[in-house]
């Protein structure tokens, strides 16, 4: 048969309580078992003391010694708590106050006795035969153990009453203030169900457990709103980029088809149509390799890698056409510039941004290249003395298909830094833009590099 436990928090929170109260039954159980056994222990042997120091007396000094003895103590007001009786070997009495009927040698744990101020009561007792047919009978009235015992049991009694009604009570009180808590959560959830995206969880600004969910809950949601906007964003984009070359070879096409042509000037237009699908393709290609990246699949094929070497072979490769449109580009390394990562997406990455580098700078601007170490990182730094980036901007232009452009006249498509952010996530690093006095600082620091 399968257990089942309950879920509420009122439940589990009830159930804590059970079994606490439980827990504090067994410990009153064990604590009464202790003392009661320790209180026995320690009476009987105050019996067996007295017991022997009578039986050493009468075995000395004779019955009637050990009578004057008894009859001493009982005299004193009984100041050890003991009762005593001397028997004959007839089953008379002849000595002690103590009223039980004559008992079988041994110990008796529950003697019946008469008390003149209780009445009927019971006793612990020892039973001693002594020379001549005497019986010695030493007993201690049981009371003071019998009501130590129940003060035990009333007072975890009650302390097992006072922690359930405590649990029940805590336990309904946590229940409401949790439900209270997930009812505000469900309700900012319901609300975004239903299309209000700007709803958040409301916080108390307190240090709790709740307050730490609704923060995370609400960056979560802020996330996924940046992501939603930035999506509607790069649909927007996508339309606007894909109809420019659509366009141009629908309008291709149609010429070639409504125009009598040779067989040239059909390949041609031909030629020309794939110039443009090829256009499409490329957009297509640079999303999916950006998807692709930030899948972070990549990182299970990451090798130690120089990054001054391939930042030289980014610059050697694009110096013939920096040379042409009058643009300077410099290297700068350190040593030991060694991190784990792809070579292939190291390489694509400093290819894009020397490339938007050169795409959106005049001529005659430098371009400056320098692989640092700082402080246990490497920093991969792209410099350049062009226009630059407004502060505002810096953070839009990682984003897909943003243009600082407007009018999107210039060749591209606005995926070539957000490639390139991208790949450095997957390679734990940071990309900052900063202002290089005059023009844009691109700094990437690879932590541990």
């Amino acid at each position: 048969m399968k257990l089942h436990l309950p879920r509420s928090t009122f439940g589990l929170a009830a159930l804590a309580s059970i079994l606490l109260s439980i827990a504090t039954i067994v410990l009153g159980g064990i604590v009464y078992l202790v003392s009661h056994e320790a209180l026995e222990q320690q009476l009987d042997h105050r019996i067996a003391a007295e017991t022997s120091n009578l039986r050493t007396i009468a075995e000395r000094d004779g019955i009637d010694a050990l009578r004057a003895t008894i009859a001493r103590s009982e005299d004193g007001h009984n100041a050890n708590g003991l009762g005593y009786m001397l028997f004959a070997g007839t089953g008379a009495k002849v000595a002690g106050k103590f009223d039980a009927a004559l008992p079988r040698p041994g110990w008796h744990e529950l003697l019946p006795f008469h008390d003149a101020r209780e009445r009927a009561n019971i006793a612990q007792a020892l039973a001693t035969p002594l020379r001549g047919g005497y019986t010695l009978v030493v007993a201690a009235d049981r009371t003071p153990i019998d009501e130590i015992d129940r003060s035990i049991l009333m007072i975890f009694s009650a302390a097992f009453g006072a922690m359930l009604l405590i649990g029940v009570t805590c336990s309904w009180g946590l229940g409401f203030a949790v439900r209270r808590r997930l009812a505000r959560i469900n309700a900012t959830a319901e609300a975004i169900i239903d299309g209000d995206l700007s709803r958040r969880v409301d916080r108390d600004d307190t240090p709790n457990e709740f307050d730490k969910l609704a923060e995370t809950l609400n960056r979560m949601l802020d996330r996924i709103g940046g992501l939603l906007d930035n999506l509607r964003q790069v649909t927007t984009d996508i339309a606007h980029d894909l109809r420019t070359p659509l366009a141009r070879q629908k309008q291709i096409l149609e010429a070639a088809l409504d125009t009598d042509l040779d067989a040239d000037a059909y390949r041609h237009a031909i030629r020309r149509a794939a110039d443009s699908s090829e256009e499409i393709l490329n957009i297509f290609t640079a999303m999916l390799r950006i998807s692709e990246v930030e899948t972070y699949q990549v990182r299970e094929a990451f090798r130690p890698v120089d990054l001054a070497e391939v930042a030289e072979r980014v610059a050697d490769a694009f110096r013939p056409s920096a040379e042409m449109t009058g643009h300077e580009i410099t290297l700068e390394a350190d040593a030991d510039t060694i991190v784990e990562g792809d070579r292939h997406l190291l390489a694509q990455m400093c290819a894009n941004l020397v490339e938007n580098a050169l795409r959106h700078t005049p001529s005659g601007t430098r371009i400056a290249i320098s692989i640092r170490r700082r402080a246990g990182a490497t920093l991969l730094v792209i410099a350049d003395t062009g226009p630059g980036v407004p502060p505002e901007d810096r953070a839009r232009v990682l984003q897909r298909f943003v243009r600082l452009e407007r009018s999107r006249s210039t060749p591209g498509h606005g995926l070539g830094l957000s490639l390139a952010a991208a790949i450095a996530r997957a390679h734990f690093a940071t990309i900052e833009l900063s202002d290089a006095a005059p023009g844009l600082r691109i700094v990437i620091a690879f932590d541990g590099g």
